[in-house]
């Protein structure tokens, strides 16, 4: 009976450190849980364009509302991938980065739809861009239900400026100016395809090579938004810009999906309060540098063309078979609901 009693103190013994173990167990993940945020937010553009400017305006605001429970730490110019824009996404993707500010022309290698944004000719100016981007789009949803697939999450949308061309060769004031011109894009099918439509030589290239092979000439130019443009000093080995409106793309504010599910709600709930106000923020930053930039390029000696509209309907012409291409890959459904949209503006 003695042996017995023991046995059943073991038990009981055993049972109780299980307890107590479990307890400490669930009380350490209490703690880990993130009430004291510090995660990093990435981009691969220079210190002072207009989305590390945005980037900054997240962590400053998280910081301050959260009175320094959330302090994010801001990584621009490419400096966790050098200068690869994609490598980011993908380390977002895997959890190594938890914020970060992309493109939807790099977006669109993972959800092909994204690549909708920069149809060629598509909007009529920047007031139709920033319309869409703080619009509750159905479409935008659907582009980011897919990206949820990938482990992603889009918080918000920040308007771009139009994507303008620069070269180091000659003035491009028409369709003509344009053929045999080496041009570095993104690495994406449709800017490839536009500028092969229109008689360039595209070079899908990363960002952060751009202006050693401008300078090196081992490419005649290349197309991005003013702030892009001048912030990276890309007009010190440039001669020529045309103002020609062609096609843009989305900024867009990603979560590592995980992450941000793992949040709590009012972590979560701040967070995407502070992403929303961003939009507004990159809004403002974006209408007040368009003009002021293009003319801090011109002084830089920079020779800047206005191509007048029906140099541009010459252009559209030439690029109409990349939209009967791209309603194929779009389909027409969903890009028949996308222009619905856009037109709202």
């Amino acid at each position: 009976m003695l042996g017995m009693g023991k046995k059943k103190m073991k038990v009981q013994c055993q049972q109780g450190l299980s307890l107590i173990f479990l307890i400490m167990l669930i009380g350490c993940n209490q703690v880990k849980r993130p009430d004291n945020l510090r995660p990093k937010i990435s981009c691969v553009n220079a210190p002072e364009d207009i989305v590390t400017l945005g980037a900054n305006f997240i962590a400053e605001e998280l910081k301050t509302r959260s009175e320094g429970k959330i302090e994010p730490k801001v990584f621009h110019s490419g400096m966790l991938s050098g200068g690869k824009g994609m490598a980011e996404i993908e380390m977002c993707q895997q959890g190594s980065i938890e914020i970060h500010v992309t493109t939807t022309a790099y977006l669109a290698n993972m959800v092909s739809r994204a690549s909708v944004f920069s149809l060629p000719f598509l909007f009529r100016d920047i007031e139709q861009i920033t319309g869409l981007a703080k619009s509750q789009s159905a479409v935008l949803d659907s582009i980011n239900k897919e990206l949820n697939e990938k482990k992603l999450h889009i918080i918000a949308w920040w308007p771009r400026g139009f994507r303008q061309l620069t070269n180091s060769r000659r003035p491009v004031r028409m369709l003509e100016d344009l053929k045999g011109l080496t041009l570095r894009v993104m690495n994406n099918a449709l800017f490839v395809d536009n500028l092969n439509a229109m008689g360039a030589n595209p070079v899908p290239m990363a960002f952060g090579e751009i202006y050693n092979a401008l300078q090196l000439k081992t490419i005649d130019g290349q197309e991005n938004a003013e702030d892009v443009i001048f912030n990276s000093r890309l007009y010190e080995v440039q001669k020529f810009m045309t103002i020609w409106d062609y096609s843009t793309d989305l900024e867009v504010v990603i979560v590592n999906l995980k992450w941000w599910n793992d949040l709590s709600d009012d972590n979560r709930t701040l967070i995407q309060n502070v992403a929303d106000a961003s939009t507004l923020y990159q809004e403002e930053l974006l209408k007040k540098n368009t003009e002021e930039l293009r003319i801090k390029i011109a002084e830089s000696g920079v020779q800047i063309y206005y191509l007048p509209e029906d140099e541009k309907e010459a252009l559209r012409k030439a690029v109409q078979p990349v939209w009967d291409r791209y309603e194929k890959v779009f389909k027409k459904p969903f890009l028949d609901a996308f222009l619905s949209e856009v037109n709202n503006y």
